[in-house]
């Protein structure tokens, strides 16, 4: 027997490693994924006669009668180069040998209960290892500078979710990243020169995550030159200065800086990208207008410029916006990098998104709730958040017809007029938030339609009329309507009168008369004919040289005619 493969079953039970001692010609052996498993590698007391090449244990209950050791046995493995023992809540120290194991270039040790410091391994000896995943783990202290002796020159590497402190180290530019996953620490400091590349020497990242840190400075270096980028997330630390230009020339797919210290205008350059899907500016100190160019990233899934300072109006383009608008999401049609492909299939590989627990996520606030969407869910997320800005004027019309959007915040802003009776084509919505704004008239019935709304507020406006209380929105709590004196009906406590209902009656009928009315339709054709009439001969009255060439086309006109005519007499 030459491979033994099991995962992803539901097996479960006590397994002792002795059933495997005579296998002599086994090298690859995988019983990952089974949940209720209990694997014991230390006891009873066996002899091995095997040589693996593949060993992956991830999430069997490793040890968990024996104190979660890492086996021991793994140090006779000469031919070992591929190891995965995540999620196993192992314990102790971090298992120098296994750094030192020359064979291994493949380690992933991801959410396990691993502590101390780096500076116990990698003071002496070197590796070969290319891929090393320690996430999610108990990890304390800095990086040792000399932290890439123990691994070849090109690597990927993440360490997010531990404690990890201090600045990063700056001999990371003597490596040929492709993915480094930092996040969720405690570093501090800015981002190394050498990290990203200069004029004269190329990056050679494609996935980079410095999420949930301290650090500081601008938010990426100005002669940076990651040309390779598709992935970007500095969210949560404290950078400041612009949305940096570095970044103008990469195929950058995801941009996430939400919540650090930018300022200035949304670059023009960043509406024009052509390959950006997803665009997370949340919480900083953004101002300026939204402008037309958004309309043309016909590629967006996602567009978060929530807590900034925006001002000015939505722009009434959007329906430009393809995929908000006619695409079907799924997670084989999906916008997201359907062009790149190696960071399509870190997305949707299920190799690379459980050993590598890349943190491809994204966060959204739903009536004051966070929710977080990871890997394959976050492919089919259509959002549009304006919310907490300064945005006036009115609700296009033209948004309703974004009939893909799963979600709509504008809340929090300062926008007048009525909702659109055209957010009835919002098939596919589930989230609408127009909440403390400034919006007037009735909630329209049309709206009920809407069978996929499951979280919709309109409190803190002034809205009128009768509550719709049909489907969906019988669900809708009370809190969803709050600060709207003159609504009334559903869940609201002020019930409808017919004084209420004869009171809207009578005004739509004024309106209808008004329209109706024959001076209306006389006054209306009037005004079009002398607005006509002076737009063409108020031009020519005004410009000497268009009056002289209209007289003149007059002219040859009736000379044409009577010379004509005469040919008759």
């Amino acid at each position: 027997m030459h491979w033994f493969d099991v995962s992803g079953n539901q097996l479960e039970g006590p397994v002792s490693f002795s059933i495997f001692a005579n296998a002599s010609s086994l090298v690859f052996l995988d019983l990952s994924s089974n949940y209720e498993l209990e694997v014991d590698t230390e006891s009873p007391s066996w002899i091995l006669t095997f040589q693996l090449a593949v060993l992956k244990l991830a999430s069997c209950n490793l040890n968990k009668k024996n104190g979660h050791v890492v086996p021991s046995f793994i140090s006779t493995q000469i031919n070992l180069w591929f190891l995965d023992l995540s999620n196993n809540s192992l314990e102790g120290g971090i298992p120098c040998q296994l750094f030192l194991n020359n064979s291994i270039t493949q380690l992933y040790l991801r959410s396990n209960k691993i502590e101390g410091s780096f500076l116990d391994c990698f003071i002496n000896g070197t590796s070969n290892l290319d891929m090393f995943d320690i996430s999610d783990n108990r990890v304390k202290g800095p990086i040792p500078e000399n932290f890439i002796s123990i691994f070849s020159t090109s690597y990927d590497v993440a360490m997010s979710s531990n404690e990890l402190e201090g600045k990063i180290p700056s001999s990371f530019g003597s490596i040929f990243f492709s993915i480094l996953d930092l996040s969720n620490n405690k570093l501090s400091g800015t981002i190394p020169r050498s990290l990203t590349g200069n004029d004269t020497t190329e990056s050679t990242l494609i996935y980079l995550n410095l999420s949930n840190n301290t650090l500081q400075g601008e938010m990426l270096p100005r002669e940076s030159n990651l040309t390779r980028l598709q992935y970007l997330n500095l969210g949560s630390n404290h950078f400041e200065g612009i949305i940096s230009p570095a970044i103008s020339n990469s195929p950058l797919g995801i941009l996430d800086v939400r919540d650090n210290y930018l300022s200035g205008n949304i670059p023009k350059w960043l509406y024009d990208h052509p390959h950006l899907v997803s665009i997370l500016l949340s919480g900083n100190h953004l101002e300026g207008h939204l402008t037309q160019r958004l309309c043309r990233m016909q590629r967006l899934q996602v567009f978060d410029v929530s807590r900034n300072r925006l001002s000015g109006g939505i722009p009434s383009c959007l329906d430009n916006v393809t995929f908000w608008k006619k695409s079907s999401p799924s997670a084989t049609n999906s916008n997201y990098f359907t062009q790149f492909g190696e960071l399509y299939y870190l997305l949707t590989s299920d190799n690379w998104l459980f050993f590598h627990g890349l943190d491809f996520e994204s966060v959204f606030r739903i009536k004051g709730k966070v929710y977080t969407f990871k890997g394959v869910p976050l492919l089919l997320m259509t959002v549009i958040d304006l919310s907490s800005n300064q945005l006036t004027g009115g609700i296009p019309i033209e948004m309703g017809e974004l009939s893909q959007l799963w979600s709509l915040n504008l809340s929090h802003n300062s926008l007048t007029g009525s909702i659109p009776i055209s957010f009835q084509n919002l098939k596919s919505v589930e989230n609408l938030d127009l909440s403390y704004n400034k919006l007037r008239g009735k909630i329209p019935s049309e709206l009920v339609g809407l069978t996929s709304l499951s979280a919709f507020s309109v409190a803190y406006n002034n809205l009128s009329g009768q509550i719709p209380f049909e489907r969906q929105f019988s669900t809708f709590e009370m809190q969803c309507y709050d600060n709207n004196p003159e609504l009334c009906g559903g869940p609201l406590p002020t019930k409808c009168s017919s004084t209420n209902q004869l009171k809207e009656e009578k005004d739509e009928k004024e309106r209808n008369r008004i329209i109706d009315h024959p001076l209306f339709f006389y006054g209306f054709v009037a005004v079009s004919y002398a607005f006509g009439f002076w737009a063409c001969f108020g031009i020519l009255i005004i410009k000497k040289n268009w009056r002289e060439k209209y007289f003149r086309v007059v002219d040859r006109y009736i000379e044409s005619l009577l010379e004509f005519l005469s040919k008759y007499r």
